[in-house]
C-alpha cells in the first residue's frame, strides 16, 4: 500500500512538471522573462538602405527610451531587444532573411519594413509564423490578402496621389495658377504603381488633363528619355514617385534641361535628407506628399510627443523622416500591447494590437494623432500630409488641421 501511495506522488509530481513545460508565458511564469525580442527587418544595404538607416535609427531610439524608462512594467521591467536584420534591397533575400529570422521561436514581433517590394514577400512568412508585422510600407496590396498578422498604421499609396491632385486643385483654387496639363511618373513597384494609380483617377475626377503616365525602372541611371517626354508633353505640374537616387536623377536632369514645371513629390526620395543636401537651398521651396511628418500639429502640439524628434536629430544630426517617425512608433505599439497583456506569447500580442486603439502616446505618432485598425490591419484614422520645404526641413502644410506652417508661394 505505502509502496502504490508513493509512485501515485511520483505521478502526480511528473504530471505537473510536464504541464508546466507546455504552458504559454502568460501570469506569473511570464514575469521571469527578462528579455522581449523583436525583429527589425528593413534593407540595410542595396538601393534601398538609406530607407533602412532610417527605420533602424528609430527603431533603436524607440528601445532605449522605453528600457532607460524601466522596460515592460507588465514584465517585472523586462527589456526591448532589437533582433537586427538586413532584408538587403532584393525581394527574394528578403523572404530568406525573414524565415530564417523567424526560426527564433523567441520572438515576438516584427518591424519592418518601409519598402513595399520587400514587405510582400515577408507577409506569407509572418502568418506562418504566427507573429505580428507593423509595416510603413504603403502599397494597397499589404492589407488586401486577408493577412491577419500584418499592420499597416501607415496611408495606402492610392490616397498618396489623392491627396497631391486635392493639394494642386487647393493651390489652383487659391492663388490661381491655372495648372491643367499634368504628368505622372513612377518607379514601377508596388509603391509606385499604388501611388500613381491614386494620382490618376483623382487627376482625371479633377478635370485636369493627364499628358504623361509612365513608369520607370527603379535604379535607372539615365532621365534624359522620360524628362523630355514630359517636356515635350507641355505639362505644366508634375507628380513623380521615386526614392533617394531616382528623385535626384530627375530632379537633376530637369534642372540640366531647363524645365521648371511645379513638382508635387510623392514622398520618400523627395522627403529626406539627402535630397536636401544634394539640392542645398534650391531644395526650399520643394512640395511632396508625406505619410507623416515631424511637426505635423499632433505632434508639435503635445510637448511629450515633440520631444520625440528632437532626441531623434540630437542623437543622429537630422531631422526625423517619414521613415523613421512611424517605425519609432511601432516598437511602442508593442510595448504597449506587451503590458497590456502581460504575455510574450506572439498571438496573444497579435490579438491586443488588432483589438487596441492608440491615442496621445508615443505608439500613436500618425496625423491625426490616433491609431486604430479595422479588420483588414490598416489603421482606418490615418491619412497622408503634404509637406514643403522651408529652411532646409521639411515642413507640414496641408491639410490645415494638420499644418505647422503657412505654404510660401515665390
Amino acid at each position: 500500500m505505502k509502496k502504490l501511495l508513493s509512485l501515485l506522488i511520483v505521478l502526480i509530481m511528473l504530471s505537473s512538471l510536464f504541464v508546466g513545460c507546455g504552458s504559454e508565458q502568460t501570469g506569473e511564469e511570464a514575469e521571469e522573462v527578462t528579455v522581449v525580442k523583436i525583429a527589425f527587418m528593413n534593407p540595410l544595404s542595396g538601393n534601398n538602405a538609406d530607407a533602412g538607416q532610417q527605420d533602424l535609427n528609430a527603431a533603436e531610439l524607440a528601445v532605449k527610451h522605453i528600457n532607460e524608462s524601466g522596460g515592460i512594467a507588465a514584465l517585472n521591467g523586462a527589456l526591448i531587444e532589437l533582433v537586427v536584420t538586413d532584408t538587403t534591397s532584393d525581394p527574394t533575400q528578403a523572404q530568406s532573411v525573414a524565415q530564417r529570422v523567424l526560426s527564433d521561436e523567441d520572438i515576438v514581433g516584427i518591424v519592418g519594413t518601409g519598402i513595399s517590394g520587400l514587405t510582400l514577400p515577408i507577409l506569407p512568412i509572418a502568418e506562418k509564423n504566427e507573429v505580428a508585422m507593423i509595416t510603413n510600407s504603403i502599397s494597397n496590396d499589404i492589407t488586401s490578402q486577408g493577412y491577419r498578422y500584418v499592420f499597416e498604421p501607415v496611408p495606402k499609396g492610392n490616397m498618396f496621389g489623392e491627396t497631391q491632385v486635392d493639394f494642386l486643385k487647393a493651390l489652383n483654387e487659391e492663388f490661381n495658377l491655372g495648372i491643367k496639363k499634368v504628368a505622372i511618373v513612377y518607379e514601377n513597384s508596388a509603391y509606385g504603381v499604388s501611388t500613381a494609380e491614386g494620382t490618376k483617377a483623382r487627376a482625371e475626377s479633377a478635370g485636369l488633363e493627364v499628358v504623361v503616365n509612365q513608369s520607370y525602372p527603379q535604379g535607372f541611371t539615365d532621365a534624359s528619355s522620360l524628362v523630355t517626354t514630359v517636356k515635350q508633353s507641355g505639362a505644366q505640374a508634375i507628380f513623380p514617385v521615386a526614392y533617394t537616387t531616382d528623385a535626384k536623377l530627375i530632379i537633376n536632369t530637369m534642372k540640366s534641361m531647363d524645365y521648371n514645371p511645379l513638382i508635387i513629390g510623392g514622398g520618400a526620395g523627395f522627403l529626406w535628407p539627402a535630397m536636401g543636401e544634394e539640392l542645398g537651398d534650391n531644395i526650399n521651396g520643394l512640395l511632396s506628399v508625406a505619410s507623416w511628418n515631424w511637426d505635423s500639429k499632433n505632434i508639435s502640439s503635445n510637448p511629450e510627443l515633440a520631444k520625440i524628434p528632437e532626441d531623434y536629430e540630437a542623437e543622429f544630426g537630422e531631422f526625423m523622416t517619414e521613415h523613421a517617425g512611424p517605425t519609432y512608433s511601432f516598437v511602442w505599439m508593442f510595448k504597449e500591447a506587451i503590458e497590456k497583456t502581460g504575455s510574450t506569447d506572439s498571438v496573444v500580442i497579435r490579438d491586443a494590437l488588432a483589438e487596441m486603439t492608440f491615442e496621445n502616446t508615443p505608439a500613436a505618432l500618425m496625423q491625426p494623432g490616433i491609431t486604430q485598425f479595422g479588420d483588414d490591419g490598416w489603421n482606418v484614422k490615418t491619412h497622408p500630409v503634404m509637406i514643403q520645404w522651408q529652411d532646409g526641413k521639411p515642413r507640414t502644410i496641408y491639410p490645415v488641421s494638420d499644418a505647422s506652417s503657412d505654404i510660401i508661394v515665390d
